[in-house]
This record gives structure tokens, sequence and C-alpha cells, in this order.
């Protein structure tokens, strides 16, 4: 008997198994939740290793505690060793104060250090030997602390090539594959895509308060045929602007405009013509066009596109603050804009730094 092939995760995530590759991956994360060692997660970017992350722990005894995730690659290695360990420090009217890292917060519960291969060195060590032991000390600290967390390490990166060149250490390389989960490209189960597809363009359209839409054969054809290189994230925004537009010839153009087409299945005759349209056999693929849309729909279509962008502009800020502990200039560089346009789109879109990392803004700018 099958497990359903749509399953919730949380309020906005689900985990879609509609092929034997995703099914077998549903198998092996369930396996792996009712053990609570390291777990190794690979897959090309934008497959969705943190959504096999989430759903591990959805299955697992941790489910009721909380899930966190750390982006390895965006930090430099002192932020890094304090988002994982927390550090102790001395306060400007001279008390000890202490900040918990992730492995406190996450307490009983799963961390996924995502391209856990970037990071550096010194954090690489500390890792190790809290895996080795179960125990770490804060950054500044001296008093060993108890981890009582499930860590599972994602990854896009060949690990034996990182461990051959030294970028990974080979003790933590070996003690984090003991147990790998792969997750399959999108180009390996296209089966999905009219599930997926369907499921991303109806929760698009509830979210936005837009009527469900429709979409052809042809373009059904053309998505299952299209590589996806950029995998479910890549499918994700061409939902999006699909459902923004309701354009079929403009997204059947747009996925034969991909140099070489990326498609899968390229035995087959299919070339372009003139207008960018897919022919098989020589003869031009039927598409249902799109019904025409009344000038009432129009302030709303041009409203979700507005939307879509503001919601994406502001989701990156935050994460970029987040990530930097409120340091506004190391987010203007992570983020590849200016200081000034940072604090002009923070007062735009009403963020305000919460608590800790108002203080610890404030401990920075006293030194």
């Amino acid at each position: 008997m099958y497990k359903p092939e749509i399953e919730r995760i949380n309020e906005e995530l689900y985990f879609i198994a509609a092929s034997p590759a995703t099914r077998r991956l549903r198998t092996q994360a369930e396996l792996l939740s009712q053990t609570d060692v390291p777990v190794l997660i690979t897959g090309e970017a934008g497959s969705g290793k943190t959504t096999a992350a989430q759903l591990i722990h959805s299955l697992s005894i941790r489910s009721s505690f909380p899930f966190m995730r750390v982006k390895c690659a965006v930090l430099t290695s002192d932020l890094l060793e304090n988002e994982l360990f927390g550090y102790e420090h001395t306060s400007a009217s001279g008390r000890p104060e202490s900040t918990p890292g992730k492995f406190e917060q996450c307490a009983k519960g799963t961390i996924l250090l995502d391209e856990f291969d970037a990071m550096p060195g010194v954090v690489q060590r500390r890792l190790l030997k809290l895996l080795e032991t179960g125990e770490f000390v804060r950054c500044g600290g001296k008093n060993p602390i108890r981890a009582d967390v499930r860590i599972i390490a994602a990854t896009c990166s060949d690990l034996e090539l990182a461990a051959a060149e030294k970028r990974v250490q080979e003790e933590l390389f070996y003690r984090l594959s003991v147990f790998e989960l792969r997750v399959p490209p999108l180009r390996e189960r296209h089966g999905e895509i009219p599930m997926l597809l369907g499921h991303l363009l109806n929760r698009l359209a509830r979210r936005y308060g837009v009527p469900d839409p429709s979409f052809s054969s042809a373009l059904l054809d053309a998505c299952q045929q299209y590589a996806w290189p950029g995998n479910l994230r890549e499918l994700e925004n061409f939902a999006k602007r699909f459902l923004a537009h309701g354009d079929e010839e403009a997204a059947l153009q747009e996925l034969h405009s991909h140099p070489d087409n990326g498609f899968v299945n390229k035995s087959e005759n299919r070339t372009r013509n003139g207008n960018g349209y897919a022919k098989t056999n020589g003869q031009p693929s039927s598409i249902i066009p799109s019904s025409p849309q009344t000038s009432a729909d129009q302030p709303s279509l041009r409203l979700l596109v507005r939307n879509a962008k503001g919601e994406a502009e502001r989701g990156a800020i935050a994460e970029a603050l987040e990530q930097t502990h409120w340091n506004r200039k190391a987010a203007a560089r992570l983020l590849n804009v200016s200081y000034r346009a940072l604090l002009y789109k923070i007062q735009e879109y009403g963020l305000v730094p919460p608590a800790d990392s108002a203080r610890l803004l404030v401990m920075r700018q006293s030194k």
C-alpha cells in the first residue's frame, strides 16, 4: 500500500511522491527518521534537500520540537561559529552575558547544516568534536554544554573530492556520510511534473487570491520534456510567472528559448520555428489559448506581480539581516547593494531587529 502522494509537512510545505524515485526517497526518509544518527543529504541545487530534511524531522520523535536551517556558505567564520555554538561576553555595564546558539535554541529538535562543506576549518573542527563527545562550549565560554539535537547536513558538492582536496575534514566526512540520502533532480522524475505543476499553481493561486489557472496539454508536454536545470526552484518560479501572466505562448517560448532547449529527450524531432514555438514531426504543436482577461482582472494581475516581487525582495533582505545578526553593512555586502539602498528598503518594508539582534548590534557598536 502506497503512502499518500501529497504529504503535508507544515502550513506551507508538502512532500509529493508520484514516481518510483520519490517513493523510494520517502521510504528511506522514514527509515532514517527512526534513528538519531547524523544524515547527509546530497542533490543538485533546488532539488528539494531542505524539504527532505524537514520530512525526516516531521516523521521522527523530534517532530514537536524546532527544525532550524543554517546556511553555512553565507556567514563568515566568526559569525557562523557564534550562530551555531553561541557566545559569552561582557556587557557595556560589565555584567557577563551569554547568547545561545542554534544548537541550544534547537534543543530536542533537528538542525540542518546547509552547504556544510563551505564551513571554515575551525568550525568544522568544533562540529567534529560535538559529534564525537555530544558536547560543545560557547565561544568565549568555559563550561561544556550537552547537545540534544539531530544533525542533518546537506550539500550539492562532490564531498569525496572536497575531502581529497582538504576542504572538508576527512573524519567529519566519514561521520556525516554513514547514512546518505540522495535527492534526485527533477529531470529524473519528469513523470511527477503534472502533479507538481498543478499543486504549485493551485497553492500560489490561493495565496494570491486569484482563480485556479488551466493549462493545455501542449504546455504540459513541454514542461515534461524540459530538463529543469534549476529543479523545483526553477519550476516554482516558472509557475509564478505563468500565474501572473496567464500567457501560454510566452510560457512555451520561455521553455524553448533555453540554450539547446535544455530538453531531456533530444531524440524526438523537436525544433523551433521563427516564433520560438515547438514543432513535432515538422508540425507546430497545438496550443489552447488562454481565455481573454477582462479589464477587471488586470489590476489584480498587476498587483500579483508586484506583491510577488515585493515578497521575494523583503524575504531576501530579512534573511540577510538575520544571517548577519542585523549588521547592516555586512548585509549590504551580502546582498550586493549599497548601504544607503539597504537602509531605504529596511524602512520601506518596516523591518525591525529582534531584541537579541538589537543587543548584539549595540554591543558591536560599543566596541
